[in-house]
């Protein structure tokens, strides 16, 4: 199949479909007339591609994993321990998340902190410089 029919089946652009070509994770024959031509069986392989980007792996990752996927060596217990290993990672970018979140509240708090007293400052400054009404002596 073309580049443009496997982009039909999968829902991955053609642009995209290229680039994994490029990368090496998408292997095409090429025609006389020098078209991609994909195997029927690239379909599955594009969408673990587009599975595992969704997922939030890397094309390296992808990449590691993919000939095993290919060969139908990988066994649904490294799939799983894969995605485990993910998911400390996803833990780990929330952790960091919620730490510049944290830094961002504290900073906020600081910055209204200097902004009540910096106004309090300046009003007390203002009642202070304005003259005040003497009474006079009788």
């Amino acid at each position: 199949m073309k580049v443009s029919e496997l982009a039909q089946r999968t829902g991955i652009s053609a642009h995209r479909l290229r680039h994994y070509e490029e990368l090496g994770l998408l292997r095409a024959e090429r025609t006389g007339a020098g078209y991609r031509e994909f195997p029927d069986h690239v379909v599955r392989e594009v969408v673990f591609i587009a599975m595992s980007r969704d997922l939030g792996f890397s094309l390296k990752e992808i990449a590691e994993t993919l000939p095993r996927y290919r060969a139908g060596t990988l066994t649904f217990d490294q799939l799983i321990e894969i995605m485990r290993d993910r998911i400390g990672e996803v833990d780990a970018q929330i952790a960091q998340q919620r730490a510049v979140r944290k830094k961002l509240v504290d900073h906020i708090a600081w910055l209204e902190k200097r902004k009540r007293a910096s106004g309090q400052r300046e009003r007390s400054q203002k009642t202070s410089s304005w003259p005040t009404a003497r009474k006079s002596k009788p």
